[in-house]
């Protein structure tokens, strides 16, 4: 079951997500910065030795795409005038930067899949910045029923990332997801044990590429 401080973390990331929806904010671009927030959050809190942004990288005159959560060393300062109105929003130089984060509301077996659009977006990263890790971050995945090929569990090793995480996935009957708070809907959470663990992997992982490049 969800138990545990980085399990609750990942269910109340997944579960604020859906609390946004549900009480009608549906702007796709507003409701992915909220997404962001949440996450950065909770990553500053349980990596304190890291710095963690949504931004861009910026390498001499080079400016890149914005990337959803930028993790970057210790060292990194963020800008006055940025920080006293945004803290989640920076331009860190890429020597600062040690990867990136994708964050994905909802995956699904095309986005993942060879060819499809992270596999694109790894690519062009990787050909401006080799050296950093592309890590992609899906809150849920569209594998309503987890027998088929089509899931998580059986695309995951396949993803052309250096680490893929899921957090939650679809259920058998969409009013379950309606019912909060997550932590008593013992059917929802059943139906999902096969994400557990799943944020708990993605600090791991983060820590060991910190350990690498610092």
């Amino acid at each position: 079951m969800f138990t545990g401080k980085y399990n609750l973390r990942q269910l109340e990331i997944v579960e604020f997500s859906e609390k946004v929806y549900h009480e009608g904010l549906r702007h796709k671009g507003i409701n992915g910065s909220l997404y962001e927030d949440i996450l950065i959050k909770f990553l500053r809190e349980d990596l304190p030795n890291l710095c963690f942004f949504k931004g861009q990288i910026k390498d001499k005159r080079y400016f890149s795409s914005q990337f959803d959560i930028i993790i970057a060393k210790k060292t990194m300062q963020q800008t006055e005038f940025i920080k006293s109105i945004n803290p989640y929003v920076s331009i860190v130089k890429r020597e600062q930067a040690l990867g990136v984060i994708e964050l994905k509301k909802w995956g699904n077996p095309k986005m993942i899949s060879p060819g499809g659009k992270i596999d694109t977006e790894y690519q062009k990263f990787k050909r401006h910045f080799p050296e950093l890790d592309y890590l992609l971050v899906c809150l849920r995945f569209k594998d309503r029923i987890n027998t088929t090929h089509n899931n998580w569990e059986s695309l995951k090793d396949n993803i052309q990332t250096d680490g893929s995480y899921c957090f939650f996935g679809r259920v058998s009957d969409k009013n379950k997801e309606w019912i909060f708070p997550w932590i008593k809907n013992e059917t929802l959470l059943k139906e999902n044990e096969i994400y557990l663990n799943q944020y708990e992997k993605l600090i791991e992982q983060i820590k060991n590429v910190a350990q690498q490049k610092i």
